[in-house]
């Protein structure tokens, strides 16, 4: 389902100039970071600079950082998890529907990233295992887990939101936390965040629309897994925190954490706080692809 009106952000910044900007930041620093482990830390706002096709599998020894701010603990992203680090955030592709446990919220994780593919999907950077066939990138296998993750949970660091407004979203925050002020849903107050298929009675994938002060819109996505799919969207005005996402010329917001912060109705409360204490790491079974 369109939106009945969304924001339209054309990609202004070149290759060129982000990858120089990442390097003012300290991205480009090759020394190795992780003791005997010859392998170069990066940044993820430089790893993303390495993709510059639809598809490039990774060659050099590299490994990215940072700390998770999104999984699927109320069923926001399926088979996906969010890192970000200082530099900005990426979604990684993972064949598992058990992320909250494996991958937990403010849990930090290593990844080794060498031959690993990243890929664009309509302007949006992620990462995941070489491709096999049609897709820019395919899902890590659990059973590979172990070979590209490192994850930490003795010290969880949850992610701070990068606030904005919604004509600020930029090309090199699209991946990362972020939080933004003063919304409302206007009329689409009091509708589901999902819509049902008048067919099969079953949810579907669902676009609403953010307002701001100034008339400014942006696409507020929830997917129809989403364990609040059923939520009466909150009227007045308040504050959404998630994941910023574009395809083809449009960004648009993935809630995360049940992070919907209105005065009525909603999540008040951060997840992040709450969320650090799933079970260590464990096999679960992988159930095929996209």
């Amino acid at each position: 389902m369109r939106p009945i009106a969304r924001l339209t952000i054309r990609f202004a910044a070149t290759v060129a100039t982000v990858a120089a900007a990442l390097f003012l930041t300290g991205c480009g620093d090759p020394a190795p970071e992780y003791g005997d482990d010859p392998r170069a830390k990066v940044s993820i706002a430089y790893l993303k600079t390495l993709c510059t096709a639809e598809s490039v599998t990774i060659t050099r020894d590299i490994a990215v950082t940072g700390h998770v701010a999104a999984n699927d603990l109320y069923g926001e992203f399926s088979r996906t998890i969010v890192l970000c680090d200082d530099s900005g955030g990426i979604e990684i592709e993972v064949d598992s529907r058990r992320t909250a446990e494996i991958f937990p919220i403010a849990a930090r994780v290593t990844i080794y990233c060498t031959s690993l593919a990243l890929g664009d999907y309509g302007g949006r950077i992620m990462l995941g295992a070489a491709p096999a066939g049609k897709y820019t990138v395919d899902r890590i296998a659990e059973s590979d887990f172990g070979r590209y993750f490192r994850i930490d949970t003795s010290s969880p660091q949850a992610v701070t939101p990068v606030r904005i407004t919604i004509p600020e979203a930029v090309p090199s925050l699209v991946g990362s936390l972020v939080e933004i002020d003063g919304l409302t849903f206007g009329s689409q107050a009091g509708l589901a965040w999902c819509d049902t298929d008048p067919q099969t009675g079953g949810y579907t994938d669902t676009e609403r629309t953010a307002v701001d002060a100034s008339g400014n819109t942006i696409a507020v996505r929830t997917i129809a897994e989403c364990k609040y799919r059923n939520e009466k969207i909150p009227a007045g005005n308040g504050t959404l925190r998630g994941i910023l996402e574009y395809f083809n010329g449009e960004y648009s917001l993935r809630i995360t954490n049940h992070q919907i912060l209105f005065p009525q109705g909603g999540q008040d409360t951060p997840a992040a706080d709450t969320a650090t204490s799933a079970a260590p790491p464990r096999a679960c079974p992988s159930d095929g692809r996209y």
